[in-house]
């Protein structure tokens, strides 16, 4: 393999790599704060007027927010790497662009890339915008008003699931089809253009 290949598939398995492990990373993450802060006794001093009973879930919240930006910064990097490496890739392969696994793991990654656009054009915004109005109200003592925003929030929240644990299918999907695409022996066969001996011609 030409060392700029060799260099962008290793390009192209990283970024892979980071993008499945950010996605791990939340999956993980957001149960694991929920269930450690949701039921502590709590108290966040700037949300005093907010009954302290849900102080935990306050706070649980404020991390998952600063993971899920964490975890969006690396696939908005990690995606459209992938993507450029898979083209330069498939147009290195020649003739075996076409090959089964070629086609499967190209439809994973454009597949995952568009739940990633969806979500961050369409889902993300409301999100965050309901999110920020329901801290903002729980701080100013507007405790129904709070759990009206909150509730708006939780409502996109299984879409939002949805598409993280489907992305994740799609992508570790990919690494399967990737390994199969750029493992040993994939490689295409360049011919030499020395021509063997007339001996040796003739024995064949």
């Amino acid at each position: 393999m030409h060392p700029a290949a060799r260099a962008g598939t290793v390009i192209y398995w990283l970024a892979l790599v980071a993008w499945i492990g950010g996605l791990i990373a939340a999956a993980v993450a957001a149960p694991s704060v929920f269930g450690a802060l949701g039921d502590l006794p709590v108290t966040i001093e700037s949300f005093d007027a907010y009954p302290h009973l849900e102080h935990g879930r306050l706070a649980a919240g404020m991390v998952m927010e600063r993971v899920f930006w964490i975890v969006d910064l690396i696939q908005f990097v990690a995606a459209p790497v992938v993507a450029a490496t898979l083209v330069v890739q498939l147009v290195a392969a020649g003739p075996r662009f076409r090959a089964p696994s070629n086609l499967v793991r190209t439809i994973c990654i454009v597949g995952a890339a568009l739940l990633l656009a969806y979500r961050a054009a369409a889902l993300a915004p409301t999100m965050n915008r309901e999110l920020r109005a329901y801290w903002q109200a729980a701080e100013a003592g507007r405790v129904e008003v709070a759990r009206a925003h909150r509730d708006r929030f939780n409502e996109d929240h299984p879409t939002a699931r949805t598409i993280l644990g489907a992305s994740l299918v799609l992508l570790l999907v990919a690494v399967g089809a990737s390994a199969a695409a750029t493992g040993p022996g994939t490689a295409p066969r360049v011919a030499s253009g020395v021509e063997p001996p007339e001996l040796l011609r003739r024995r064949r």
